[in-house]
């Protein structure tokens, strides 16, 4: 295999003096995946493909090296505890016990996506080569390539929101759009609005495509991995949104409804009557896998869902565990929260989650002590001490809870499962459209506010919610959050949800519990968790990153 050599000793003098190079391997040694030099190289269609794949990195649901495990991402946030023989970040994270990796505490392979910086800025390179040297290839058909012109800037425009939001919520990060010479490396960061606007350049380079064998709406099935106009718009929702850029937000939000193509999933094709969760259950199960709602998924993204959720006792590790302050935001069934409650019944659903009907999804969700439902053969004891469940014991739930979203029996038997993760649905489309309303203050005069509101509720078996919610803001914000908190959970959604809100204070600071266990009479103590804002909005930086380059600053607050 021939090296670039030029590039790859160009390469070795700066690699580790900034952010994007710091991991020299592969597609930052070489300017493409075989290796042969630039002029050998960049010839055919089927090379340049080859190239764009090399650019693709998805995150999972589940553990995923690299590949960020959006579902264990909770973990850091308060509506989970996650403990495990790997991953201890995500615990530091969540505690406030977190610090700039340096070369004495370096993770380990199976941490890899705390070195996100360097992975994205690797990507970000290779679309960068990708798109320097596309022209020059021999294509049979011209539509292809501009399709994967396309497909790469949606790509770099990924790689640049995912460090904006875990390194750069209030400082920005370097925006890098082309490759770079040795006098170009140093790169500051750049303010917010720049990232935001050169972000919304490369997603409308796609949205505006009207060509669907460029850029249709969205790919069939087969071809599920490519980037499409939905995807961009999504991405274009999601990361406007995180910085209250609400009306750029409503209006892909607005297009992407408009378009027709996506719609809420209903098992079987029929509405839910109060109190039937089975549709919302049924979005997480192999039975809805292909369902109407996914805009954005990773195939196989649950694969080791089971292994890693489930107890000792069940062959897995245990490492999920729901906390009260998740539990204790499901509705009743006559849609109240457990606040507008009497003192004596909001007592009571605290000790037991089930003491009146609750939110379908509640039980859809968790695994609460005593459920025998779920599992084939299997009784839930958690507080029970001659239980291999036993709160305390090794490979048990630290809570009382365990998660029961994505679980299904098929993978039991080998710990293992095929189960897609959703990055984005529809769902969230319909929630972000709720939120820009409310925080541009429109939501009275909208009717589609209420209605995108009751449909979600609806299709988790849910009332709709009483007119006179929507004459007090306040009181209608505090129920879109419980909204988008209980249908959202353990898709990776919580984390930026406290950041842009300006919960963290609040939600990250103090105490956390799990279940009531009667036999001592005490929720369970987890940890007390001390995370100081603004500081805990962003993750810090390699600290070899802040020393070979004099141009970047660990984020605010580190």
């Amino acid at each position: 295999m021939k090296l670039n050599i030029k590039s790859a000793a160009k390469t070795a003098i700066y690699s580790c003096a900034l952010l994007i190079c710091s991991g020299c391997q592969d597609f930052i040694e070489r300017d493409h995946p075989t290796g042969i030099t630039d002029d050998k190289f960049w010839g055919t269609m089927n090379e340049c493909e080859a190239a764009l794949n090399e650019c693709k990195l998805w995150v999972k649901g589940a553990y995923g090296g690299m590949e960020l495990g959006m579902g264990f991402f909770d973990g850091a946030t308060d509506n989970m505890y996650f403990f495990s023989n790997f991953e201890q970040r995500i615990v530091m994270l969540g505690n406030g016990s977190l610090v700039p990796l340096t070369e004495t505490n370096d993770p380990s392979g199976w941490e890899d996506f705390f070195k996100s910086w360097k992975n994205y800025y690797e990507r970000i390179r290779r679309c960068n080569r990708f798109l320097e040297h596309v022209d020059q290839a021999y294509f049979t058909e011209e539509s292809e390539r501009t399709r994967m012109k396309v497909e790469a800037r949606v790509w770099r425009a990924w790689y640049h929101i995912r460090p904006l939001l875990w390194y750069g919520r209030n400082d920005g990060i370097p925006i890098v759009k082309k490759s770079l010479n040795p006098e170009e490396i140093y790169m500051e960061r750049q303010p917010i609005d720049i990232c935001l606007e050169e972000i919304n350049k490369d997603l409308d380079y796609a949205i505006r495509q009207t060509d669907p064998k460029i850029c249709p709406f969205v790919w069939d099935e087969g071809r599920r991995d490519r980037m499409s106009r939905s995807v961009a718009l999504t991405l274009k929702m999601d990361v406007n949104l995180q910085f209250h850029k609400y009306d750029i937000a409503l209006a892909a939000a607005r297009k992407i409804i408009n378009a027709g193509v996506f719609q809420l999933h209903y098992k079987g094709g029929q509405k839910p009557t109060l109190g039937d969760g089975s549709s919302y259950r049924d979005l997480f199960q192999y039975s809805g896998e292909n369902n109407k709602e996914r805009i954005l998924f990773r195939e196989n993204g649950m694969d080791n869902i089971w292994f890693r959720y489930m107890p000792q006792s069940l062959s897995g590790q245990g490492v999920a565990a729901p906390l009260k302050s998740l539990i204790d935001t499901y509705e009743t069934l006559d849609g109240k929260p457990l606040d507008e409650l009497t003192a004596a019944e909001k007592l009571q659903c605290e000790h037991n989650p089930l003491y009146k009907a609750r939110d379908p999804r509640l039980s859809a969700t968790i695994m609460m002590p005593g459920d025998q439902t779920s599992i084939s053969n299997y009784e839930y004891k958690p507080f029970d001490s001659s239980s291999s469940d036993y709160v305390g014991k090794t490979g048990t739930s630290r809570s009382g809870y365990l998660l029961k979203k994505y679980i299904h029996e098929n993978d039991r038997a080998s710990g293992n499962g095929t189960l897609d993760f959703m990055i984005y649905r529809y769902a969230e489309v319909l929630l972000d459209y709720v939120e820009c309303q409310i925080q541009l203050g429109k939501y009275q005069k909208d009717p589609k506010v209420k209605e995108y509101i009751d449909a979600i509720r609806e299709r988790a078996g849910m009332p709709k919610t009483p007119q006179s919610l929507y004459s007090d803001k306040d009181k209608l914000w505090e129920l879109y959050k419980r909204e988008r908190r209980v249908e959202l959970c353990f898709e990776g959604k919580r984390y930026d949800d406290i950041r842009r809100w300006g919960i963290g204070q609040e939600a990250m600071n103090g105490p956390i519990y799990g279940a009531w266990d009667s036999s001592k009479n005490e929720y369970v103590f987890i940890e007390t968790r001390n995370c100081t804002f603004p500081k805990y909005d962003s993750w810090p930086l390699p600290q070899q990153e802040v020393t070979s380059n004099p141009n970047i600053h660990q984020p605010t607050g580190w």
